[in-house]
């Protein structure tokens, strides 16, 4: 594979959008290590060289019969620190469905704005990118985020 090419990623539950969309590109899917350690931890990295390449990373937060929305959620950090670990040149997180964004603005005292909270994970996770394609506000999701978020109008 060309040095300079980019990387597509999809982790747990994603693998069926994520070769769709390989096949579309006419890239080939990055394999990716994905385990159940001591405790019910979980390790998670990748299999290809990452260093100095551009890296997509495609997680769907669904939940199925075998994982939560949370536990996807959390798969994904671990595997972002991975990628930072070892050198990527920037890392897009693209999300099918992002979950955890209908409660984006205060209705009642001490509310929680999560849409703004899982932007700071985000950006926390080491992602350069966020695109998400299916979010309750885009004008909330556009507006939690400091890293780049495609402009959702245009």
């Amino acid at each position: 594979m060309p040095k300079n090419r980019p990387l597509l990623f999809a982790q747990g539950g994603s693998e069926g959008i994520g070769m769709r969309v390989a096949v579309e590109l006419g890239w080939p899917l990055s394999p990716v290590e994905e385990r159940v350690v001591e405790r019910g931890e979980h390790k998670t990295r990748p299999l290809t060289e990452v260093e100095g390449r551009n890296v997509y990373v495609l997680q769907g937060l669904h939940g199925d019969s075998e994982k939560s929305p949370n536990d996807k959620l959390m798969r994904l950090p671990l595997f972002l620190a991975a990628l930072k670990d070892n050198g990527d040149s920037g890392v897009t997180t693209v999300l099918p469905n992002l979950r955890y964004t209908r409660k984006d603005r205060r209705t009642k005292p001490s509310d929680p704005v999560n849409t703004r909270t899982l932007a700071r994970l985000f950006e926390a996770f080491g992602t350069d990118r966020v695109l998400a394609l299916d979010v309750h506000n885009a004008a909330a999701f556009e507006n939690a985020f400091r890293v780049r978020a495609p402009d959702r109008r245009r």
